[in-house]
């Protein structure tokens, strides 16, 4: 639509509504009080805001550093003070603070009120750490004092929450630490029973042992086999002896004497005569050995009925043999011994097996314990720091940031706002309704509508003029309107400023009627 067209239209707007002038200022009257009605009755919402902080930072932490854990609120805080501040523990104080205690006797009516006060009670998360908490109400007075409690609440419920916490983990971990301290000692008595009744030692000992006991053992096998050829030997001797044989053996002597004798005599015979001295010594010789060998063998013959003598070399051989068997025996004796002593190394060496296991065992449960204790020692370090920096206030706290101000302007559309927005909306309102009028009904209202409509070309236009009569009544109905409108807008302007500085409108109204009866006067 060009801009032509569109000063046609506000000119045909402004036709239209001069010709229906007092209803559209009767409708303009109208929703300009209803308006006024609307901010007269609206009820006035007071605001107050807090901003807290939630300080996870201090200086303490840092020069402790590992040494303690400070009591850290959960990640996401804003749903954690929202939480805490909506709980039915928190708002009830609350009311008996700010309300009394008794006045809501009733479960039904106290959990209505709780309701309220959620409703009217926002938790906003802003950037870092910093968190809003805003109250509304209809009165002011109660909304400063309601926020205040509600916040120095939340504060106190906070530190004492953080109190008790902390309070609590030490309680658990010393009662932690009193249990693994009864338990690492139990452990440590268990294993100082077990190496004072285990006394079997180690087991490079036992393998030791078991080495020097088979070396023992192949050492007697061995004396074991010498020893029974000894005997097999000292045996097949015994058995070619004659027990009593004393005379036999004599006599063999003197044969092999005499042999020899005999034989030494031929040589010289050889080479000497029978003259020479050295063959005639050996004569004599042999002569002396058969005489000998002669009375030998009568001796035999007169003692053959008597008692004989027992062999020499019999009586040497039973010696011997007899003490071969002796340290035979005394081989074998030995070496069951060493046996015996091997089988119980073996024994001693199953039960080292077992008791190092057994011992590995006591010794896991005792290390365990014992590295368990040692972190529960510190743990509980650590917890006494954090409860004393909790008791202390020196953890995790809440802060007031900004406290809350009085809220002296409600919030939201005030009373002057309706009173300005009446008349303006009635005047938009009552161009948007001529405005469809226009555009809705089928009236030519434009010259050049004619022409398109009829398919005739348009000659000349002659516009309307008002004649004597109409001027007149033109004219007197402009003046009832003005008088209407300044009546109207009087009694606007009186109701503003009555409901404003809550005056009656009669005292308003009262000097005006005087001094326009002084002046009529």
């Amino acid at each position: 639509m060009e801009i032509n067209e569109i000063f046609k239209y506000i000119a045909v707007l402004w036709r239209e509504i001069s010709l229906r002038k007092f209803k559209a200022i009767f409708l303009i009257t109208l929703i300009s009080f209803a308006i006024l009605a609307a901010g007269i009755f609206k009820p006035s919402e007071y605001n107050s805001e807090v901003t807290i902080f939630a300080d996870t930072q201090n200086v303490i932490k840092p020069l402790l550093g590992k040494q303690t854990s400070v009591t850290n609120v959960k990640q996401n805080r804003t749903d954690q003070v929202r939480d805490v501040i909506y709980s039915p523990r928190q708002l009830n104080k609350v009311i008996d603070r700010v309300y009394g205690k008794s006045i809501y006797p009733t479960a039904a009516s106290r959990e209505k009120k709780l309701t309220e006060l959620r409703q009217k009670l926002q938790v906003e998360g802003m950037s870092g750490n910093y968190i809003k908490i805003s109250y509304s109400d209809n009165n002011a007075d109660m909304t400063f004092r309601l926020l205040n409690e509600v916040v120095l609440l939340f504060v106190e419920d906070s530190a004492n929450t953080k109190r008790d916490e902390s309070r609590s983990a030490y309680n658990f971990i010393e009662q932690q630490v009193a249990s693994y301290k009864e338990q690492l000692l139990l452990a440590e008595e268990k294993l100082k029973t077990f190496k004072s009744t285990h006394l079997d030692g180690t087991e490079a000992e036992v393998e030791a042992r078991i080495s020097d006991l088979r070396n023992e053992i192949e050492h007697l096998k061995i004396e074991e086999m010498e020893s029974l050829t000894r005997i097999s030997s000292l045996q097949k001797q015994l058995r070619s002896q004659d027990k009593f044989s004393a005379n036999d053996y004599e006599a063999s002597l003197y044969h092999a004497r005499l042999k020899e004798r005999q034989q030494y005599l031929n040589n010289l015979l050889l080479t000497y005569k029978d003259d020479y001295p050295e063959v005639l010594e050996v004569r004599y010789q042999i002569s002396d050995i058969k005489k000998n060998i002669n009375d030998l063998q009568n001796r035999e013959t007169t003692t053959t009925n008597g008692n004989n003598e027992f062999n020499p070399l019999y009586q040497e051989l039973s010696s011997k043999l007899a003490t071969a068997q002796v340290a035979h025996n005394t081989i074998q004796n030995r070496l069951s011994a060493f046996k015996k002593l091997l089988d119980e190394a073996y024994e001693r060496r199953k039960r080292i097996a077992n008791n190092q296991a057994e011992l590995a065992e006591l010794n896991r449960d005792n290390t365990v314990i014992k590295a368990l204790y040692e972190d529960m020692l510190a743990n509980k370090e650590k917890a006494r720091l954090s409860m004393v920096l909790d008791i202390e206030g020196q953890g995790v706290n809440y802060k007031i940031q900004e406290p809350a101000s009085y809220p002296t302007v409600p919030s939201g559309p005030r009373f002057l706002h309706f009173v300005a927005a009446g008349p303006f909306i009635g005047i938009l309102f009552l161009i948007a309704i001529f405005i469809a009028k226009i555009l809705l009904d089928n009236k030519i209202r434009f010259a050049s509508q004619l022409a398109v409509f009829t398919n005739t070309p348009l000659l000349v236009t002659i516009k309307h003029s008002l004649n004597h009569s109409e001027r007149k009544k033109k004219r007197i109905n402009n003046i009832a309107l003005f008088i209407y409108m300044l009546f109207a807008m009087t009694f606007y302007i009186t109701i503003a400023v009555a409901h404003k500085y809550d005056v009656p409108i009669r005292e308003l109204f009262t000097p005006l009627y005087s001094q326009l009866m002084e002046m009529i006067k």
